[in-house]
C-alpha cells in the first residue's frame, strides 16, 4: 500500500464489516468502497503480502494481530484528534470528519513525538 490514507481505510472498512457481518470478503469491500473489484484485490494482495490481513480458504478476510494493532494506534489518533477538535469549539460531526483526517495524514511516529511533547503518556 502506498500511503497510510488506503490502509487505513481497507483496513477500517474490513474491521467496519467484520464486526457488521461475520464475514468480509473481497466483493463486500469493493461494493462498501464503490470501488472496482480489481483495485480492491490489488489492496488485498498487497494488505496480506504486509502481513495486515489474511486471507482464509473461503475468501474471507481477517485482520492480523498486526492489523489490530495498526487499527488500533489509528483509532487511538483519531480519538485524540476529535477530542481537541470538539474542546477548540469544532461541530460533533465537523469535528469527526476532520480528526478521520488528521489521523490519516500524521505518522504514528509524529503522532507519538506530538504526545511526547505534550507530556501525553500511552495510557492517557
Amino acid at each position: 500500500m502506498g500511503n497510510n490514507t488506503s490502509i487505513d481505510l481497507y483496513l477500517w472498512v474490513v474491521q467496519f464489516l467484520g464486526k457488521k457481518y461475520c464475514c468480509v470478503r473481497s466483493v463486500d469491500v469493493a461494493h462498501y468502497l464503490n470501488y472496482s473489484k480489481p483495485s480492491v484485490s490489488c489492496a488485498v494482495k498487497k494488505l496480506v503480502e504486509g502481513r495486515m490481513l489474511v486471507m482464509e480458504a473461503d475468501g474471507n478476510l481477517v485482520l492480523t494481530e498486526t492489523g489490530v494493532q495498526y487499527m488500533l494506534g489509528y483509532r487511538e489518533r483519531c480519538d485524540f484528534f476529535r477530542r481537541v477538535l470538539l474542546a477548540a469549539g469544532l461541530e460533533p460531526d465537523n469535528a469527526e470528519r476532520e480528526a478521520f483526517s488528521l489521523a490519516q495524514a500524521v505518522q504514528p511516529d509524529t503522532f507519538d513525538a506530538l504526545k511526547k511533547y505534550l507530556g501525553i503518556s500511552d495510557s492517557g
